[in-house]
């Protein structure tokens, strides 16, 4: 038995959305294991639907805009047992603005973070089933946060900008294959990046320092043939979001040493089944899952807590192209929120769309 190749194995963006809170891509690694030199382009744009209630019973309007992802990868044989890649991606993001017409305790509030990440990995084969592979990553940060509303009460009006950072990291990891069956099985580390940003904030005139850390996380991908046209694939993922602190100097004094986010360690698993239609078409499902926070009430920044996604694509290669349309129903659970321990809006069970496309050519 030997599973065709189908569009599955090179999902990286579609099946995580809105994943682990921040988390955009999940840092797919698939593009290394593509055969000969192969370059892939993928982008999605997702529609949000988070709205709430506070505690004085206004609506708090939609929160979350909507947003766009987009991500490059080249991969390139070196020689029989060695191959690289290179990979543009925004792994991490957050965008939240509360409508300042709607809730009168947190109308005005606005977060917005954006990542980006260059990453340059090597694949060494030891042998036909066992390979190494590991790199360098190079990750660029910035952002603002905007507090306002009566919640928030002598801190109405705080505003914290965060220049651009960008500091190095790595990765190390391991795959064992058996491409008769169409099973692969690959580990990736992905160690924490430390973040030193320049500050500027409302409380205090000048600028500051606010150290900040991008998660460690570990991801394991899966696949295995089932029958030679029909493949099964998975991911699970832990990332490390409690070591994400983001308190500013001024902040902290001002709040005895709290900070603006209040993450915790996320895994999140992904199950799908790729089936082979005909000579060019492929087609795929996947559930995605993320489980609900234990922490309650949570920050106003984060109105959503746990998540069920759902995924549907399908694959049609012609010669050396191959292009992948998909479409994603995520279900983003219910949460109060709060910028104290006494919940001060409520947010029911949510939902984002998202609709993406990959573009892939081999050169050989």
């Amino acid at each position: 038995m030997k599973p065709a190749g189908m569009a599955c194995a090179a999902l990286t963006l579609s099946t995580c959305a809105l994943a682990g809170g921040v988390d955009r891509t999940s840092q797919s690694l698939s593009p290394l294991f593509e055969k000969g030199a192969h370059l892939s382009v993928e982008a999605y744009a997702s529609r949000p639907q988070i709205q709430g209630t506070d505690a004085w019973g206004q609506s708090t309007g939609q929160v979350a805009p909507r947003f766009a992802q987009w991500g490059f990868a080249y991969k390139q044989d070196v020689d029989a047992r060695n191959s690289v890649l290179v990979m543009l991606t925004r792994p991490y993001g957050l965008d939240i603005d509360y409508d300042r017409q709607s809730s009168r305790l947190f109308g005005g509030t606005q977060a917005r973070i954006s990542t980006y990440e260059l990453m340059a990995a090597l694949r060494h084969r030891w042998t036909e089933r066992w390979a190494v592979h590991g790199g360098l990553r190079v990750q660029r940060s910035e952002g603002h946060v905007a507090l306002n509303g009566l919640a928030f009460g002598p801190l109405n009006g705080y505003r914290v900008d965060f220049a651009p950072s960008t500091r190095p990291g790595y990765l190390l990891g391991l795959s064992y294959e058996r491409p008769e069956i169409g099973l692969r099985i690959a580990g990736t580390y992905y160690s924490a990046i430390k973040h030193h940003v320049t500050t500027r904030e409302t409380l205090r005139a000048g600028t500051t320092t606010t150290d900040s850390n991008s998660p460690q996380s570990f991801t394991l991908d899966l696949q295995t043939g089932l029958t030679p046209c029909t493949l099964v694939f998975g991911q699970i993922r832990w990332s490390q979001w409690s070591q994400f602190q983001l308190s500013p100097q001024a902040f902290a004094a001002a709040t005895q040493g709290r900070g603006l986010t209040d993450l915790e360690d996320a895994t999140t698993y992904t199950l799908g089944l790729a089936q082979k239609l005909g000579q060019q078409w492929s087609g795929f499902v996947a559930l995605g899952y993320d489980p609900q926070s234990g922490k309650t009430p949570l920050s106003p920044l984060r109105p959503s807590s746990g998540r069920v996604g759902y995924t549907l694509g399908l694959s049609y290669q012609h010669e050396r192209v191959k292009i992948t349309p998909w479409i994603s129903y995520q279900r983003l659970g219910a949460t109060d929120v709060s910028s104290t321990r006494t919940p001060m809006a409520h947010f029911g069970q949510s939902s984002a769309t998202a609709v993406g496309v990959k573009l892939g050519y081999s050169f050989e």
